[in-house]
């Protein structure tokens, strides 16, 4: 079954903590975004955790380098999976699998900026990995127009294809799920989608049902 991952990217832990608990009934990933761990520290992984023991909590690190120290930070935290980029050295990239095998929880290949995501992945799954992000940038998004279109889904369609988990996000709606009926997705990202509505919980009813219309397994 795909799994549903909600995307917290506020900069305030008790606004992240108030939406995690409206949308907790219909996610099974709660995210501590990359801006609201910047802003509220590692210690939010934890409260998370605390507050949801029964969710996984995905702490979405960015890693760029020194990648078993950080991947490490987090999983004391509680973090059950931890993200790297795919822009960044192989080292790097596998030292945060390493981490992660280490602790037995996760590493999550984040492929934003990457040229060919499809080739990229095949270059780290030789060092081990076997989860990645295909990411529409929000930038792209809001400067140049980037869009879901055929090419995009295609794409993630050849990473499934590659025998890897494969979650997806930016942007995410209603049309665009559509688009990816038949894809083998492990998860699906959502973020403003749910955050930045009137009502959140609603918000997250509603995205999971369409989801779990479309991929009914």
């Amino acid at each position: 079954m795909v799994k549903i991952q909600l995307a917290l990217d506020t900069l305030v832990a008790e606004d992240a903590l108030r939406l995690a608990s409206l949308a907790a009934p219909y996610v099974d990933i709660l995210e501590a975004g990359t801006p609201l761990i910047k802003s509220a520290g590692i210690g939010i992984v934890t409260r998370l955790k605390n507050a949801h023991p029964d969710k996984v909590i995905l702490a979405d690190m960015k890693t760029s380098d020194v990648g078993a120290y950080e991947a490490g930070m987090a999983f004391k935290a509680g973090a059950d999976i931890v993200t790297t980029q795919g822009i960044t050295t192989t080292a790097t990239i596998s030292e945060v699998q390493r981490e992660a095998d280490k602790w037995n929880r996760r590493a999550e290949v984040d492929m934003t900026g990457v040229k060919d995501p499809v080739a990229r992945a095949k270059e780290i799954k030789a060092v081990g990995v076997n989860y990645v992000l295909y990411h529409r940038s929000i930038d792209e998004e809001t400067t140049i127009g980037a869009s879901w279109n055929n090419q995009t889904a295609q794409t993630v369609r050849e990473l499934c294809g590659l025998g890897m988990d494969t979650a997806i996000a930016g942007g995410i709606n209603a049309e665009i799920l559509s688009m990816l009926k038949g894809i083998p997705l492990y998860s699906i990202v959502a973020g403003r989608g749910i955050t930045a509505q009137q009502n959140p919980e609603e918000a997250a009813r509603a995205l999971s049902q369409r989801i779990r219309e479309i991929w009914p397994g």
